[in-house]
């Protein structure tokens, strides 16, 4: 079918693809803790029913939260295309952003941009190939899943470990908020929680106590150098902004320490976020932190380490068949040539490209307003991403 006749075709479905955006962001798929999942993916999953698209629920039960995944595909033919897309957002400070507004080409909610949009985006690529006929010679496989936001273990990592995923294909795409580039490469994170111990005392008796907050110091100190180390190394990737092309080591997102003023401090905590670059890897950035941490260790303080999240980096080529028809069809539809970088941050396009399947992440969002009080996703942009996903779909099915 000629783009002209797809394009008047996607008309069609604007207000729908309004309203489903509507619904879904007013379910406060809220990570952590995991919250409202069931309801979201029951309301995808009559969705696809409607429009006759093959899919399944595979459950991950986990005590009160419990995650849900989808898993679907269409056509018969062998060869497939997979798309992939996470349904969790992040927590907001006012219940005001699960109650979706639109102010002329804006939405404005939570998850518009990271990533409801890029789910709708999905879901209606996925509607317009069916029900217009689009001759494919292949097929289109999709995966919906939860916890993106926190590394993906009970998500994406779930299904790879249970055998659901990869599934052999020419390749992956991923509606992220990209900001109108394309992301053929994710940098690795490696986040620590770090306990330091002490034995607690009142504070008259100060001297009985050993004091956790002032040992965690110490060591929060000699980590500062292994920091300014790190911060000089930069990668020889386009990144955007390009001051995020520095590897990073976040110390103290997240601290703490005892629970009275009056008290010597029998526990203290801290956390680091390491991100680091396509030319690092995720064992050596452990073990330059857990080197120093050592040291501390033979000075005499007690500490305990826990890995909160942890993923390699990753990078698909630019001139696979995949990556190249989706620069040319976004050229087509925006009048634009995208570039390929790097996503400054972890992305699920590092699960396919470490099993050699090209991945690549596009979307309709803005980087710079996920996660943010004002997040929003513009409708155009919406409809111009279903557009290239369906030409995507098209030519590389061919």
């Amino acid at each position: 079918m000629a783009e002209i006749q797809i394009k008047s075709k996607l008309v069609h479905y604007r207000q729908q693809i309004i309203e489903t955006l509507f619904d879904l962001i007013s379910i406060p798929t809220v990570n952590p803790p995991g919250q409202y999942y069931k309801e979201c993916v029951d309301y995808l999953s009559r969705r696809l029913s409607e429009w006759g698209i093959e899919h399944e629920i595979i459950a991950v039960p986990d005590g009160d939260y419990p995650r849900f995944s989808i898993l679907g595909s269409f056509g018969k033919k062998k060869e497939a295309l997979h798309f992939h897309g996470h349904y969790d957002v992040v927590q907001t400070r006012s219940p005001e952003q699960f109650e979706p507004c639109l102010k002329k080409d804006r939405l404005f909610g939570r998850g518009s941009s990271d990533m409801k949009g890029g789910l709708v985006t999905m879901l209606f690529a996925l509607r317009l190939i069916k029900e217009n006929n689009l001759d494919l010679n292949g097929r289109i496989t999709f995966s919906i899943v939860p916890d993106e936001e926190t590394g993906g273990h009970l998500g994406i990592h779930y299904l790879i470990e249970s055998g659901f995923l990869p599934q052999k294909c020419l390749g992956m795409l991923m509606p992220e908020p990209t900001s109108g580039i394309i992301w053929k490469a994710n940098k690795g994170a490696l986040t620590l929680k770090i306990e330091v111990k002490g034995k607690s005392s009142h504070v008259g008796l100060a001297h009985q106590g050993v004091n956790a907050f002032e040992n965690m110091v110490k060591v929060v100190n000699s980590l500062l150098q292994l920091k300014r180390d790190i911060e000089k190394r930069k990668t020889s990737m386009a990144v955007a902004p390009p001051q995020a092309n520095r590897s990073v080591m976040l110390i103290g997102g997240e601290s703490g320490s005892g629970v009275n003023f009056n008290l010597v401090p029998d526990k203290a905590f801290f956390t680091i976020d390491r991100r680091f670059n396509p030319e690092e890897n995720l064992e050596h950035a452990k073990q330059e932190i857990m080197q120093v941490l050592a040291e501390q260790r033979k000075q005499g303080i007690e500490m305990d380490v826990e890995v909160l999240q942890e993923g390699e980096s990753s990078i698909a080529s630019s001139e696979d068949q995949l990556g190249l028809a989706l620069k040319h069809s976004i050229k087509d539809i925006t009048g634009k040539t995208p570039q390929f970088e790097l996503c400054p941050g972890l992305c699920e396009i590092r699960f396919f490209n470490k099993r050699r399947i090209p991945a690549y992440a596009y979307g309709p969002g803005l980087l710079e307003v996920s996660h943010g009080p004002n997040e929003y996703v513009k409708i155009s942009n919406v409809l111009n991403c279903t557009l290239i996903y369906t030409l995507v779909a098209q030519q590389v099915l061919s």
